[in-house]
C-alpha cells in the first residue's frame, strides 16, 4: 500500500460518526401538511409552523418561557417571516454566496450521511464485529473514491509542516509556501498555504504549542479530503437533485434568505446628537444605575453554637463592636470582614434583606464562624451619563432598527395580501401541542 492510499485509508476514521443509520422521517405536519395562510403567491402550511417552531426553540437559548398558548401571534410571525423572505428574493439575496452556500452546506452533509450509510449498512449486524467491518467498508470506499477522482495528499510534505512550532520560519512557511500538497477532484491542487488557511478554519487560534498539534494537522487533513472527495460523488450521483434534496435546500435557502434580509433591512445610518442622547438618558434613567453597596461590621467565634449565640444577642440589641470587646465567645483580633463597601450578593444578601441592622445566619470560615450586621447601606445611584453613554447608544440604536422593521412590516403588510385560512388557529395550537417541547430550567448553581 503506497503513503497516499495509506493517509487516505484514515479518512474513514474522521467521517464514520455520520454512518447512524438513513435519517427517519418525524411523523405530523410534514406527512400531512394542512395550510394555514396565504401570503402573496405563497401558502404556508403546518410544515412551515414546525420549522418555524424548531427555529424558536433553538434560539432560546436562555431557557426563557415561550409563550405558545395564543396562536395568533405565531401565525403573525410566520407570514411577516415570509413577507421578509419575498422582499429578500426580490432583493437577489438567493444568489448572494452567503445563502447559497449555507444551504448547500446542509444538503452535502445529509447527502454526505446518505451516501456512507449506504456503505456502512450494506454490512449486516449479523456479521461478526460488524462494527470494524463497518469502518473498514467506508475506508474502502472513500479510498475507492479518492482513486476515481484523483484525490492524493503528499503525506510526506505533510508530516514535514509543524503547525506546532513557533519558530518563525516555519510560521512563515505554513503561511506563505506555494509547495504543491495534494490534489483534489476536478484536477485541482492546493498548496501549504492553501491547507493553512483550510486549517485556520477549524483551530481560530492555531496550534502553536499544543501538543497534538500533529494530530490535529492530520485530522482536519482527513476531514478535507473526505468532504471533497464524497462532494464530488454527491454530484456524480445527482444526489443533490433528488425532490428531498430540493426541499431540504429550499427550506435552509429560505431561512438563510430571512437572515440576511433582517441583517440587511435592519442597516440604518445612526450618528445621535448629543442633545438625543442626553434626552434619552434621562427617560431611561431608572434603567442605568449602579448597584447597592452595604458595609458590615463582623466578628468571628470558634464554633457555630457560639456564633449562634453571639448573633442572638446582636437580634436583642447588642451592637458588634461592643460584643468584640466585651463577650470572650469572640476570638481577638481584626475584625473577619473588611469594613470597605461590599455588594449584597458578594454577602449572599437579597434585595429584600438590604438594610441597616439586617444580621444574617452566621458564615462558616476556615476555624470558625463569623457573625456579621449590616451597619450602612449605599442605595443604587443614577450612573453619570459619560460611564453609561456606550449602552445608551447601544440601545438608542437597538430601538431604532427594531423601529425601522415595524415600519418595513407595516409597508410589506400593505402592500401584499396576507389571509389566514379558516381554521389555522385550531391547527396551530394542535401542532404546538405535539411538536414543542418546553425548555429544561437550568440547574441550580451549587453552593459553595
Amino acid at each position: 500500500m503506497t503513503c497516499r492510499e495509506r493517509f487516505l485509508g484514515g479518512l474513514a476514521a474522521t467521517v464514520l460518526f455520520m454512518v447512524a443509520g438513513p435519517v427517519a422521517a418525524s411523523p405530523g405536519a410534514a406527512d400531512n401538511p394542512v395550510p394555514l395562510a396565504v401570503v402573496g403567491s405563497d401558502t404556508l402550511t403546518t410544515v412551515d409552523l414546525e420549522i418555524e417552531l424548531a427555529l424558536m426553540n433553538a434560539r432560546n437559548s436562555a431557557n426563557a418561557p415561550v409563550k405558545l398558548d395564543d396562536p395568533q401571534p405565531i401565525l403573525r410571525r410566520l407570514t411577516q417571516n415570509q413577507l421578509l423572505v419575498q422582499e429578500g428574493l426580490r432583493m437577489g439575496l438567493d444568489q448572494e454566496a452567503v445563502v447559497r452556500n449555507q444551504a448547500w452546506s446542509v444538503v452535502r452533509q445529509e447527502c454526505m450521511k446518505a451516501l456512507l450509510d449506504s456503505v456502512a449498512l450494506s454490512v449486516p449486524e449479523s456479521q461478526a464485529d460488524y462494527r470494524d467491518a463497518r469502518r473498514l467498508a467506508v475506508q474502502s470506499y472513500l479510498d475507492d473514491l479518492a482513486r476515481t477522482w484523483g484525490a492524493s495528499v503528499d503525506s510526506v510534505l505533510l508530516r514535514s509542516l509543524d503547525y506546532g512550532s513557533a519558530e518563525p520560519a516555519m510560521q512563515k512557511r505554513l503561511r506563505d509556501s506555494s509547495e504543491m500538497l495534494g490534489r483534489l477532484p476536478g484536477n485541482r491542487t492546493f498548496t501549504v498555504a492553501d491547507f493553512t488557511r483550510q486549517l485556520r478554519f477549524t483551530e481560530f487560534h492555531g496550534l502553536v504549542g499544543k501538543p497534538e498539534a500533529a494530530q490535529r494537522r492530520d485530522e482536519i487533513m482527513r476531514e478535507f479530503m473526505a468532504d471533497a472527495v464524497t462532494a464530488r460523488q454527491i454530484r456524480a450521483q445527482k444526489m443533490d437533485q433528488t425532490p428531498r434534496m430540493r426541499m431540504l435546500y429550499r427550506r435552509f435557502e429560505r431561512a438563510a434568505i430571512l437572515e440576511e434580509a433582517l441583517r440587511v433591512l435592519a442597516q440604518i445610518d445612526f450618528a445621535p446628537a448629543d442633545p438625543e442622547v442626553s434626552h434619552f438618558y434621562r427617560q431611561h434613567q431608572s434603567e442605568y444605575m449602579s448597584s447597592p453597596r452595604l458595609k458590615m461590621a463582623s466578628l468571628k467565634a470558634r464554633s457555630k453554637e457560639d456564633a449562634e449565640a453571639l448573633r442572638e444577642r446582636i437580634l436583642k440589641g447588642a451592637s458588634v463592636r461592643w460584643l468584640t470587646g466585651n463577650d470572650k465567645r469572640v476570638v481577638e483580633g481584626a475584625p473577619p470582614f473588611p469594613e470597605s463597601w461590599l455588594f449584597p450578593e458578594q454577602m449572599g444578601i437579597k434585595a429584600e434583606d438590604l438594610r441597616v441592622g439586617f444580621t444574617p445566619e452566621a458564615y462558616e470560615v476556615p476555624e470558625g464562624w463569623v457573625v456579621a450586621q449590616v451597619v450602612e447601606v449605599e442605595p443604587a445611584q443614577p450612573l453619570p451619563l459619560a460611564q453609561c453613554r456606550d449602552r445608551i447608544l447601544a440601545r438608542m440604536r437597538q430601538d431604532a432598527s427594531r423601529q425601522q422593521m415595524l415600519e418595513i412590516l407595516a409597508r410589506l403588510e400593505a402592500e401584499s395580501p396576507v389571509r389566514i385560512l379558516p381554521g389555522a388557529e385550531a391547527e396551530v395550537r394542535k401542532v404546538v401541542a405535539e411538536s414543542y417541547v418546553e425548555p429544561q430550567p437550568a440547574a441550580s448553581p451549587q453552593q459553595p
